[in-house]
Parts: structure tokens; sequence; C-alpha cells
């Protein structure tokens, strides 16, 4: 009798150790950083326009980050750009630094009030932008790593 309390404490142990490491593996992993670092107007249709945006990410871990999916919402002078989640297939190095980009497609009636607030003193040499988000990884109980930031980015006057 008195063997199957101590299997029984050992199992509860056992559990309790899970439940920990699982509420610690946020302490454990640092965020990575995000940053804007290009939008380019790639396509103009009868539909809308495409994006192409550029980001930069910094890893501060001692261990790969392998990125399944990002979530983003991007606004421009406060105003919503863009948004969504997408699959994705990369890997950011230990204590280093990667990129990735996504297209972004708006539609003319969506994006013809904001363009027109935007421009309206003339084409502007740089955006103010504020960035949230999260990137999911392939690392066993992690959750996603959140990521926020905000800047300018220049405007290529010449791509309006």
């Amino acid at each position: 009798m008195k063997m199957m309390t101590n299997k029984g404490n050992g199992l509860l142990l056992v559990a309790a150790l899970l439940c920990t490491s699982c509420a610690t593996t946020d302490a454990l992993i640092d965020k990575p950083t995000v940053t804007l670092t290009s939008v380019e107007l790639s396509k103009v249709s009868f539909g809308g326009k495409t994006f192409v945006l550029g980001f930069d990410v910094t890893n501060p871990n001692a261990f790969p980050l392998p990125v399944e999916s990002i979530s983003y919402r991007i606004l421009f002078d406060e105003q919503k750009f863009a948004g969504g989640k997408t699959s994705a297939n990369f890997s950011i190095p230990a204590n280093g630094n990667g990129s990735f980009s996504l297209s972004v497609e708006t539609d003319f009636l969506g994006s013809a009030a904001q363009i027109t607030s935007l421009l309206s003193g003339g084409v502007p040499e740089h955006v103010e932008y504020e960035l949230q988000g999260s990137l999911s990884v392939d690392i066993p109980l992690v959750r996603p790593l959140a990521f926020s930031n905000s800047g300018v980015i220049p405007i290529e006057k010449d791509r309006f």
C-alpha cells in the first residue's frame, strides 16, 4: 500500500514540474526585435495595389528561432494599412539577424481614403508606422513571440 502512495506522489511531482516548466518557458526566451525596413509598390492593377514590405529581425537568444507563421498589423500615420497572418518557413540564427518580406494587396476602394489623407499635402518624405504582431516558432511548448515597434519609414517619391 505504501508503494502506491509513493508512485502517486511521484506522478504529482512530475505533473507539477511539467506545469512549472510550461509557465516559465516564456521567461527563458527573449522576444525578437522586428523592424519595418521598406515599403515598395510592386504592382498596380484595376483591382488594387500590391506592396512588398521588408522586415529585419534580431534574435537575442543563444539558439535559432525556426519561424512557422507571422501575424502582423501595420498602421501608417495611425491608420490601418495592412494586417493578417501568413505561413513562413525560415529560421533566425542564434544571436543573429534575419530578414523577410510580405506581399500585401490593397483594394482601391478600401485604401483610397487612407492614401488621399496620407498624400493630402503632397508626397511626404517619410511616414510614421506602428507594427504589432507575433512570430510562431517551431519550438515545443513555446507560445507565439509577440513584437511591437514604431518608427519612421522613408517614402520613395518616384514610386507614386
